[in-house]
Formats: C-alpha cells, sequence, structure tokens
C-alpha cells in the first residue's frame, strides 16, 4: 500500500523523482540519494514497486540522447552477477528486515568509494589493466543487490565504470542500456512480490512531470562538465549515499 500522501511525504517523494531525473540523462549517481528518500517516505518495498514505471520511463529519455555510445562488452561481463544479486535480494525480502540489508549496501559501497579514491590518489602502473573476473562479478552483484533492495545499483555501476576509465558519453550510454534492461528484468519479480500494481502505476502518473523536468535539466547540465567534475561528483554522490543507508538502513 502506498503511504498517506502527507505534505511531507509528496514532497520527499518530488524531490526523489527529480533526482530520478537528473540522474538518467547527467549524474547517474544522483538516483542513488532518490532512493533512501523514497523507503523513508514510501517504505522500502513499497518504494521498490512505485519507482520502477518511472525509472524506465528515464531510462528511455536517456537511451533517446546516449543509446550509440554504450560499451556493450563491459555490459555483458556484468549480468551474470548482477542476475544471482536480483535473485538473492528477491529471497532476502522474504527472510530478511530490509534496513539490515540496506546498512550492509551502504558499507559495501563507501567501502568501494574510499579504494577508488585511494587508487586515484596513489595510483599504480598496473591499475591500467582492466579488473579481473573477481571485481567484475563484485560490482555485478553489487549493482543486483543493490537495485533491488535500495534503488541504489547505480552506485556499483557508476564505480564499476569509473574503474575502467570509460569516457563521459560512453559512461552515460552503457549505463542507459544497463538499467533499461536490468529494470526490465525486475518488472516480474517487482510484480510476483506484489510490490508492483495498480495502486501504484497510478500513483506513478502524477510524478511523470516531475521526473521530465528533471530529464530536461539533466541533458543542460550534462553539456557543462567536464570529465574530473562528472567524477567527482560521482564518488562524492556515491559516499553520501552510503553513508545514508548505514545511518538510516
Amino acid at each position: 500500500m502506498i503511504a498517506e500522501w502527507t505534505p511531507l511525504v509528496l514532497g520527499t517523494v518530488i524531490v526523489a523523482v527529480f533526482l530520478y531525473g537528473i540522474s538518467k540523462t547527467a549524474m547517474p549517481v544522483a538516483g542513488v540519494l532518490g532512493g533512501p528518500l523514497l523507503a523513508a517516505a514510501l517504505g522500502a518495498t513499497t518504494a521498490s514497486g512505485f519507482v520502477m514505471p518511472l525509472l524506465l520511463l528515464g531510462d528511455l529519455f536517456a537511451l533517446a540522447r546516449y543509446r550509440q555510445h554504450a560499451n556493450w562488452p563491459l555490459i555483458f561481463k556484468l549480468i551474470p552477477g548482477v542476475l544471482v544479486g536480483i535473485v538473492l535480494t528477491a529471497v532476502a525480502f522474504r527472510y530478511l528486515e530490509t534496513h539490515w540489508l540496506d546498512r550492509l549496501i551502504g558499507v559495501l559501497i563507501l567501502t568501494s568509494v574510499l579504494l577508488e579514491v585511494w587508487r586515484r590518489r596513489y595510483p599504480r602502473a598496473e591499475e591500467d589493466r582492466p579488473p579481473n573476473r573477481l571485481v567484475v562479478g563484485f560490482f555485478g552483484t553489487l549493482a543486483g543487490v543493490t537495485t533491488m533492495a535500495a534503488n541504489a545499483g547505480g552506485t556499483a555501476m557508476t564505480l564499476y565504470l569509473i574503474n575502467m576509465r570509460v569516457s563521459m558519453l560512453a559512461f552515460m550510454g552503457t549505463f542507459a542500456w544497463f538499467f533499461f534492461v536490468l529494470n526490465l528484468l525486475k518488472v516480474p519479480f517487482l510484480v510476483g512480490l506484489g510490490f508492483l500494481n495498480a495502486q501504484t502505476l497510478l500513483a506513478d502518473l502524477w510524478f511523470v512531470p516531475v521526473l521530465v523536468l528533471g530529464a530536461l535539466i539533466g541533458y543542460w547540465l550534462f553539456r557543462r562538465m567536464n570529465e574530473q567534475v562528472f567524477t567527482s561528483i560521482a564518488l562524492g554522490l556515491s559516499a553520501l549515499a552510503s553513508v545514508f543507508l548505514i545511518i538510516h538502513g
């Protein structure tokens, strides 16, 4: 059930959906901040179903601009781990309290951010090589778990692509296709769990203009960022989102 639409709940959802719009077209990890906000306003499980149609709409905006820049080999490497993460989280929803799962996700994300900052501060020659299978599997599984449990899969994918040193356009194109396909795969799980239903779809309609506005502003912002600013913001927002998850669960 959707929570009562008090002014506080409504305002929180508007901010979260707006952030998701920007995340799809300018700064993917901004959506990570929207996940905890939605979870706080609607509850973690309700939020997972409520936001999915809006995410898919945002994915279409991203594909309209960046689809031709995707790096498909990077996507294919992640798929096995992502599928494992989705299944594990679907099972965990039935047996674990979501706030403990969210806190674990926060710890993993924060650790990944700190490791990336350390690598950038103290680079080594061997880091020019692509990540090994264990690293790719970790980020894939983390993406699957976070996108199901906290709608925060963007952080895992962001850290993975930063590790791969892709360009901004390749980042956005790869991110857009990856999450469009991933979100489509999540729909049957959310419907089966009862999180995505007619009530959530009707509620989504009220927030479509908010998401569209965020996506359009995102287009404008992206054209004004360089690689260094893009990466710095991505790491900073990832760290902020992880701390929020750890504190609030």
